[in-house]
């Protein structure tokens, strides 16, 4: 059974490594071994590690080599088929199962090699130092997170993501990962060695993840620390080796530049736009400049803004992109012309409709913004660019301050009295519920003018306690969603039409929405919340239309919204379900495809093929891994396996039911493991769950984990289990190079079988075997596999079993032998059913069967999760 090497490397500080082994050793550690590797320490480290005998294993350094070299040294004791782990003695486990989840993330996909993880300072309150980061051609900082700034920790960052590096603090890599890479490259002493290991890997077509679900404590530097210049010496020398190496492939990167013309205060929409396309345009390899259109500064923890604003080159840029409102559009200056507007209005004012010459092409975000641009006389091509959420952020998880008493929270925020139309909500709300209601109304009043709003706003609330007024309430924008997930209701009942990021960040944090059936928001309030009935008005600043919020409808629609008010499991899955179908990385996508077709630029190059472990020159180990849905010959197949010589477990373990007399070849301990693992995620084989609580995984795990490690004596053997379909990409991090065996069957067999054995519906029938079968090739994409088709071993079994031999030992297979024709004879059987007609395939399974009949669903791209 694979392991997994804890590598833990320490120089001196014994009281930091003894801590982090303690927390270490405390953890769930289950199916992995713990190395620290002395790095020629010259405190009391050796004598001290003597206490831990039998629990870790020391590899004793008589000098210190470095970083590289150490954690090489224990790579090298780690064994030819363990995965690694490795791990600065200055960490803190404070989360039990941080391997399994590490393990989860490790497996999810056959091209994932590196894993790392969300790592906190020491500080009380909580400072995320690190979740998955980036290295910058313009200085080679190398930032730990994507803000590049370190935040308070609000629970962003919490979903595994894909990321171009991650510090090897902590790096989780797989074997084949490091069969295909090898070692840390000791050019580097210390510094600049993890991002050049996750960039070689990207170059061989490996991902590195970051795991949001482990968060771990990292004291960092507390081995260096006090070391009058050595770390910084260190730093500087393995810049210049990697620059000397990266440099140059880095701004190779890019394929043209952006100038980004803006804000990041004021207008509260145009700054977050700002704030979250403006990196990943980079990202792109559109290298984004920032240069405001107004005076302001910078928030100086901003590294990302910060570095764009200090970029420069020969102008003009390929595209400038004003984002900003349209007195500021003739300001581009770019070859081609851009600008991401929205108006307040049914029409923009006139002087927008000028500023409009001056461009190429004109984003808005929905069709009404299109319209008010149209009515005005704008005659620039218009397109749409939807804006999603940035889900890293916004979510139903981030920990807000809910209310004590279990009062239904109602959100507002007031930046202009006219537009926002403040009195209006405070008088609805107070129609709409009597003083006992349980309820509150916050109203967080922001902006230049504050003080004066505030004042006006604190005389028409006057005495009544439910209403509050937020005044010099400010936060970090990365803080935002903590205001958000403290209420339950979103109110965005306001005059104007313009776009409130705080909309769609709300519906991703699983709030209620109540906002004007107009503008930008009714459109998210139509589709996603509750649309409030408004008629036309005039903005008498502007003379321009704009909606009045009805006072009827209002109060209706506060009153609908408390009784939706959801609990946490309601509101984790409506904040999913709208952050995946609006999700800001697709935006980011449209718009770089656009601004290159636009300019023109270069295409972005292909990316390398994706790494598979088939592709290593390994053979099989003898672990094979039969999947097949129930009623799919499964168990005919593995009896034939068990004739060839594949070892199938003690006899008495084995089940016998009576829809099979011969006997399943099945494991009745796999078959309890996987019963109490779809059960333990609520599902059943009927019914399977789509999500399992960590716990479930590790428990099925350490159970499946047990007899792997029992049949390992007796290679090559088999376990089979028609549920392993579901559940087989979670014993991956327990496999050392197995071999999926699929078996197939004509669908429409195990469909009438299904529906004759179990008075299943034929639609069920259907979806259940297609479920099964993709989950299926899913789990084993990548990996060593072959197809057994049951259908055709009844019809010629002595052929295909031949073949299936053949195809066994091509894999590096050994110890099988021919038992012989009569056996193979006796044992194979043809059905004695033969299938009916039963319902209709869909035009996908009809695909999927399809894929199945040519052999094409083998293929090392097919059935990618």
């Amino acid at each position: 059974m694979r392991d997994a090497a804890l590598i833990v490397l320490a120089w001196n500080q014994w009281p930091t490594t003894r801590a982090c082994l303690d927390s270490l050793l405390a953890s769930d550690l289950f199916a992995a071994r713990v190395i620290v590797v002395d790095n020629g320490s010259s405190d009391e480290t050796a004598t001290a590690l003597q206490a831990y005998a039998g629990r870790v294993q020391v590899v004793s350094l008589g000098e210190n080599r470095g970083f590289v070299r150490g954690m090489n040294a224990g790579i090298a004791a780690a064994g030819p088929d363990a995965d690694v782990v490795l791990l600065n003695n200055d960490l803190v486990f404070t989360q039990a199962d941080w391997l399994g989840r590490l393990r989860d993330a490790a497996y999810v996909a056959p091209d994932v090699g590196i894993v790392g993880c969300r790592l906190l300072g020491p500080e009380a309150e909580g400072r995320l130092y690190h979740a998955g980061g980036f290295i910058e051609a313009d200085g080679l900082w190398g930032q730990q997170t994507e803000a590049g700034r370190v935040e308070r920790e609000v629970g962003q960052y919490r979903r595994v993501r894909r990321v171009q590096q991650v510090a090897f603090a902590l790096a989780y890599i797989r074997r084949d990962c490091l069969d295909r890479i090898g070692g840390l490259d000791e050019a580097f002493h210390s510094y600049f060695e993890d991002t050049d290991y996750c960039l070689r890997a990207a170059e061989l077509g490996i991902a590195t993840l970051n795991a949001g679900t482990v968060t771990l404590r990292h004291d960092q530097h507390a081995s260096t620390r006090d070391d009058g210049g050595f770390r910084q010496r260190l730093w500087t020398a393995s810049r210049a080796t990697f620059a000397a190496r990266w440099l140059g492939r880095l701004y190779a990167h890019y394929r043209g530049n952006v100038l980004w013309q803006g804000v990041t205060r004021g207008d509260a929409a145009y700054a977050q736009w700002t704030r979250l396309l403006l990196r990943r345009l980079d990202a792109r390899g559109l290298r984004a400049s920032y240069a405001g259109v107004a005076d302001e500064i910078l928030d100086a923890q901003d590294f990302r803004l910060e570095l764009a604003a200090g970029l420069r080159w020969q102008p003009p840029a390929d595209i400038a992109l004003v984002c900003a409102g349209g007195d500021h559009f003739a300001r581009a200056a770019g070859r081609r012309r851009v600008a991401l507007a929205c108006g307040e209005w049914d029409r923009v004012p006139s002087a927008w409709c000028d500023g409009s010459r001056a461009l190429d092409l004109l984003l808005v975000p929905d069709a009404f913004q299109r319209e008010a641009f149209v009515a005005a006389g704008v005659r620039t091509p218009i397109e749409l660019l939807p804006l999603g959420v940035d889900a890293d952020y916004c979510h139903p998880q981030v920990p807000g301050l809910r209310d004590p008493r279990g009062r239904c929270v109602f959100l507002a925020v007031v930046e202009d009295a006219l537009r926002d139309a403040p009195e209006l909500l405070i008088e609805s709300f107070r129609a709409a519920f009597d003083a006992a209601a349980e309820v509150v109304l916050l109203l967080h009043v922001r902006g230049p003018a504050q003080a004066t709003l505030a004042a006006l706003l604190a005389q028409q609330v006057g005495e009544d306690a439910r209403i509050r007024v937020l005044r010099d309430w400010q936060w970090p924008w990365h803080q935002r969603a903590q205001f958000l997930c403290s209420g339950d209701v979103y109110v965005a009942a306001r005059r104007g039409a313009g776009h409130d990021p705080m909309v769609a960040e709300a519906l991703a944090c699983g709030l209620t929405l109540v906002a004007t059936a107009y503008g930008s928001n009714g459109v998210l309030a139509r589709a996603h919340g509750i649309a409030v009935a408004a008629r036309r008005a005039i903005d008498p600043r502007h003379g321009l239309g704009w909606a009045e919020p009805e006072r009827d409808a209002l109060v209706a629609a506060l009153r609908a919204a408390r009784l939706q008010c959801r609990n946490p499991g309601e509101r984790a899955e409506a904040g999913a379900a709208f952050a995946h179908e609006h999700d800001i990385e697709v935006s980011a996508d449209a718009l770089a495809a656009r601004l290159t077709a636009l300019a023109p630029l270069p295409p972005p190059p292909p990316p390398p093929a994706p790494h598979r472990p088939l592709q290593l020159a390994r053979p099989a180990s003898g672990q094979l891994v039969v999947l097949g849905m129930h009623r799919s010959g499964t168990s005919s197949v593995a009896g034939l396996l068990a004739r060839l010589g594949v070892h199938v477990g003690p006899t008495e373990d084995l089940l016998v039911g009576p829809d099979n007399p011969k006997g399943h070849y099945e494991s009745g301990r796999l078959h309890g493991a996987c019963l109490t693992r779809l059960a333990q995620a609520g599902g059943d084989w009927r019914t399977p769950p789509a999500q399992a609580p960590a716990a479930a995984v590790d428990a099925f795990r350490r159970s499946v984990g047990a007899l792997i490690a029992e049949f390992d004596a007796q290679r090559p053997w088999l376990i089979k289990e028609p549920r392993l379909c579901l559940v087989a990409r979670e014993l991956l991090p327990l496999l050392t190079r197995p071999l999926f065996v699929h078996v197939v069957r004509e669908p429409e067999a195990v469909v009438a079988s299904l529906v004759r054995r179990d008075a299943m519906p034929p639609a069920q029938a259907w979806a259940l075997w297609e479920q099964y079968t993709r989950a299926a090739f899913a789990a084993s994409l990548g990996w060593p596999r072959l197809l057994v088709d049951y259908d055709a071993l009844c019809a010629q079994p002595l052929v295909v079993a031949r073949g299936l031999l053949d195809e066994l030992a091509a894999c590096g297979v050994g110890g099988l032998r021919w038992p012989g024709d009569e056996v193979v004879r006796s044992w194979i059987e043809a059905p004695t059913h033969r299938p009916q007609a039963v319902g209709a395939a869909t035009p996908a399974q009809r695909a999927l069967q399809a894929a199945i009949a040519d052999r094409s669903i083998l293929a090392a791209t097919a059935g990618a999760p």
